[in-house]
């Protein structure tokens, strides 16, 4: 069967605001056998729907069968966001400052959906990093980026500070080259992570990671938990900000979508410490914030007074 050509595909994609876009033939995840590796060591810390659904994470067409083609795209978030002013103020990761990215992206989704559909002729299903896809490894396959030793994908002309989506179809595109790695022997991002949650290159294990720690985990921190969120109380963009294709001067800059502009967030420890439910939600009304809930950001903000002197 013939492949169509991508650039009225690409086209109306950045119509759409999509920054990037990239499209891979449909089959195995490349790298499924290292996420069944590190689901095997336990990696996951206790996110357990990462175990769940494997062989749909594996593989595409056991979502969509018949998937042909994964459309891989991105929508940059802020480069620069208030930062602490104090040794009393937290810090939060730059992709929680704005809206929450999925009701951002979920509607651009929907509409290029609608238009790889082209009425009835084609099936697609879409995802912004929640569904049972291992979006990081398509991104890599459809030239957008590479995964770095980070686990994160960057591309080469922008870094890493962006969200991924993703667009499953029965419609045939033709794909592109394969991002190649460009990380060489750098391992700053190893060498930064205060935790030493990179165990070894793209080899991240959560239960050491400052935002699997502040986010996803619910109960309560262990002494050793509570003294490593080294003034995070969402998120933690430590290995991002060493990466070389974040800082150097070579780095393309991408105009910001209006819809993901920065608010203003309260950073006050204290503050932070004892905010009430409801002072939560109108503090963080409408941002990736709200992932953590009233009574993790209390908790954190709560370990980080405790255990730590936080930098300004």
């Amino acid at each position: 069967m013939n492949s169509e050509p991508t650039d009225p595909l690409k086209q109306r994609a950045r119509e759409l605001g999509f920054q990037r876009v990239g499209v891979a033939r449909a089959g195995r995840s490349p790298h499924a056998d290292r996420y069944l590796a590190s689901m095997a060591a336990g990696r996951f810390a206790t996110m357990e729907y990462l175990s769940q659904n494997v062989e749909r994470r594996v593989d595409p067409r056991n979502t969509l069968s018949g998937a042909a083609t994964v459309v891989a795209l991105t929508v940059p978030y802020a480069d620069e966001v208030p930062q602490p002013e104090s040794k009393g103020d937290g810090k939060i990761a730059r992709y929680a400052w704005s809206r929450d990215y999925h009701k951002v992206i979920v509607p651009r989704l929907r509409d290029l959906a609608e238009y790889i559909r082209d009425g009835d002729r084609f099936r697609t299903w879409y995802n912004v990093d929640n569904g049972p896809i291992l979006e990081r490894d398509w991104a890599e396959a459809a030239g957008v980026g590479w995964i770095g030793k980070n686990g994160l994908v960057i591309d080469p002309a922008t870094g890493s500070r962006f969200f991924l989506a993703l667009v499953l179809t029965d419609r045939r595109y033709a794909a592109d080259a394969a991002a190649l790695d460009h990380c060489g022997t750098c391992t700053r991002c190893i060498d930064a992570c205060p935790t030493g949650a990179i165990v070894s290159p793209r080899t991240i294990d959560s239960n050491r990671c400052i935002s699997y720690l502040t986010i996803e985990h619910r109960e309560e921190f262990d002494d050793e938990q509570a003294k490593s969120l080294h003034g995070w109380v969402f998120g933690c963009d430590i290995c991002q900000d060493v990466c070389p294709f974040n800082t150097r001067a070579q780095r393309h800059a991408v105009p910001l979508d209006p819809a993901l502009e920065p608010r203003n967030l309260p950073l006050d420890l204290v503050t932070l410490a004892r905010m009430s439910r409801e002072e939560f939600l109108v503090a963080f009304a409408g941002t990736p914030v709200n992932r953590t809930k009233d009574s993790g950001m209390r908790r954190n903000a709560k370990a980080v007074l405790e255990h730590e002197s936080p930098n300004p």
